[in-house]
């Protein structure tokens, strides 16, 4: 008999360009994080926070890209997303074409839900939570 275990790995936080403010050099607050936890053997979750901008884009694509070949089910739980990026949104339908039914995007906002629905008419969104999604995931 095997225990599970949850594995937690943080991606990426990023701390923006420096900006000038006069004389001083101030760095900016981190606009995005990612982070991706296993809580099973065959789900994944890649949780998003923050503005998933243009900078964003590239890291949100290769971590997702590597979630789409693992053969997991995977959750995207978006519920701390302030802003996303057209892009980062046609990321997630490019993925869910790639290995359709694995992608399960749980919890947007109400704006990033509008751009979902209009850029990933496809894609699997609801509003319920990431442990509901989980639990369902991993039986499968």
């Amino acid at each position: 008999m095997s225990t599970r275990t949850s594995t937690t790995r943080r991606i990426i936080t990023d701390t923006g360009a420096l900006s000038r403010a006069g004389a001083a050099t101030v760095a900016r607050a981190p606009r995005y994080r990612l982070d991706v936890h296993s809580p099973s053997r065959r789900c994944s979750v890649l949780r998003a926070k923050g503005d998933l901008d243009m900078t964003a884009r590239a890291e949100f694509a290769s971590t997702l890209g590597d979630l789409a070949h693992s053969g997991d089910h995977v959750v995207v739980d978006l519920s701390e997303v302030t802003f996303m990026y057209s892009e980062v949104a046609s990321t997630l339908a490019d993925a869910d074409h790639i290995r359709p039914g694995r992608f399960h995007v749980v919890a947007p906002t109400r704006q990033v839900r509008m751009l979902l629905d209009i850029l990933a008419p496809d894609l699997d969104v609801t509003d319920r939570t990431e442990a509901d999604l989980v639990g369902s995931a991993s039986a499968a």
